[in-house]
């Protein structure tokens, strides 16, 4: 008998589902997790969606550890990133600046992705564009992020900000 159905789904993702509505929406923290690839549903179904040759499209969940939160949340938020959009290339360009391995954010590396501008789609609905920024854990090896760049990231106003390539982890990272 061969067997291959899921018993151990995983569970569903932890924090805040972050949603990209307007130009400028932004969400930046440190990555907790990175699903395994799951099923890209049609809008409103159960039925997994295909790409116009037919194959079926998958996402991705990155969970982020951000700044955010207070008594009642944890400051967790999901991001769901349909692998190959342009949200992914965003996010794989940020890595390959960055010095990055190729495959999914590291856990405990710091991303930033901004919702930066829209652009026609013969689809019907205009294409997202995103533009990422990315810094690996302080325990691997990289090229340095430029000074400039660096001192550039916005913070949320209570001295929290991205680390730089040298930075130990936060001591809740360690």
């Amino acid at each position: 008998m061969n067997d291959e159905t899921n018993d151990f789904a995983p569970s569903a993702p932890v924090g805040k589902t972050f949603k990209f509505s307007s130009v400028g929406d932004s969400v930046n923290g440190y990555v907790e997790s990175v699903s395994q690839r799951i099923p890209l549903n049609k809008f409103g179904t159960d039925v997994q969606d295909v790409d116009n040759s037919g194959n079926p499209r998958w996402q991705r969940v990155i969970t982020l550890a951000t700044p955010d939160g207070g008594e009642s949340d944890d400051g967790l938020r999901t991001v769901w990133m349909p692998v190959g959009s342009q949200m992914s290339t965003a996010i794989g360009d940020a890595m390959k600046r960055a010095g990055a391995a190729t495959g999914n954010p590291a856990s405990g590396a710091f991303l930033k992705l901004t919702f930066a501008r829209t652009r026609p789609s013969k689809f019907g609905n205009p294409a997202k564009i995103y533009v990422a920024e990315y810094t690996q854990p302080a325990n691997t090896q990289a090229k340095q992020v430029p000074e400039a760049a660096a001192n550039t990231w916005p913070t949320n106003g209570n001295g929290w900000a991205p680390p730089t390539q040298n930075n130990a982890p936060a001591p809740w990272q360690q």
